[in-house]
C-alpha cells in the first residue's frame, strides 16, 4: 500500500526529530525535544531537592540544572517550565511514566522594531507669574502656594538646545500603542513573514 504524502506534509517530516522544537528551527546541546532517561533523573533529582514547581522556586530550579548539570540557561529554562508542567498535574513520585512525552518549548522571544523613546528638557528663562490680590502679602501667598493665575515671559522660541543635556528614556505607554498597531497591520496585510522575521528566540 502506498500513502500520498502532501508536501506540507513531506517538509514537516524532513524536520521531525527527536531533537530539534518549532519545526526545526530551535535545537539545542544538551537535550532533545522528547523526556529521555536523563531529564527522568533530573526532574527526579530537583523534586528530591525543592519538591514541586512553585512560581517562588523556579530560579533555584534552574540554577541546580546549570550549576550541577551543566545545562544552558535557554536549556534550564525549557526543563523548568515541563518540569512545573509535570509536577504540578498531580501526585508525583517519580519522572519515569514521562519517559518519551513530548517537550513542551518554552524560549525567550525577541521582536525587533523601533522603539519611541522621548526625553524632558529642563531650564530656566526670565518671566514672570500674575494674579490678582488686595495687597502684596495676599499675592505673596498666591505665589508660595502656586494659586497664580498666568504663567508668562518674553521667551523667544529660538532657544539653542544641548542634546547632550536632555534625560532620554523608553517612552514604554506609547510603544505598547505603536508595536501593537505595527502587527496588527501587518496582519492586516497578511504579511505574517515580516513578523517571523523581526523575531528572534534568545
Amino acid at each position: 500500500m502506498k500513502i500520498k504524502l502532501t508536501e506540507e506534509q513531506y517538509n514537516r517530516l524532513l524536520v521531525e526529530n527527536d531533537k530539534s522544537f518549532l519545526e526545526g528551527k530551535v535545537e539545542f546541546t544538551h537535550i532533545g525535544n522528547v523526556v529521555n532517561k536523563f531529564i527522568v533523573k533530573l526532574f527526579n533529582y530537583i523534586y528530591e531537592k525543592v519538591g514541586p514547581y512553585t512560581i517562588h522556586n523556579q530560579r533555584e530550579i534552574r540554577q541546580i540544572m546549570v550549576r550541577d548539570f551543566g545545562l544552558t540557561l535557554a536549556e534550564s529554562k525549557l526543563l523548568t517550565h515541563n518540569y512545573g508542567t509535570f509536577s504540578s498535574s498531580g501526585e508525583v513520585d517519580e519522572f519515569s511514566s514521562y519517559l518519551g512525552e513530548p517537550l513542551e518549548f518554552w524560549g525567550e522571544f525577541r521582536y525587533n522594531t523601533t522603539i519611541p523613546i522621548s526625553a524632558y528638557v529642563s531650564g530656566y528663562i526670565p518671566g514672570w507669574v500674575t494674579g490678582h490680590a488686595s495687597d502684596y502679602e495676599e499675592f505673596i501667598e498666591q505665589v508660595k502656594s502656586g494659586d497664580w493665575e498666568d504663567i508668562d515671559s518674553e521667551w523667544s522660541e529660538d532657544i539653542e538646545s544641548y542634546p547632550e543635556d536632555a534625560e532620554w528614556d523608553f517612552d514604554s505607554d506609547y510603544a505598547v500603542d505603536r508595536i501593537k498597531d505595527e502587527i496588527i497591520d501587518l496582519e492586516r496585510h497578511n504579511d505574517k513573514a515580516t513578523i517571523l522575521r523581526n523575531i528572534k528566540i534568545e
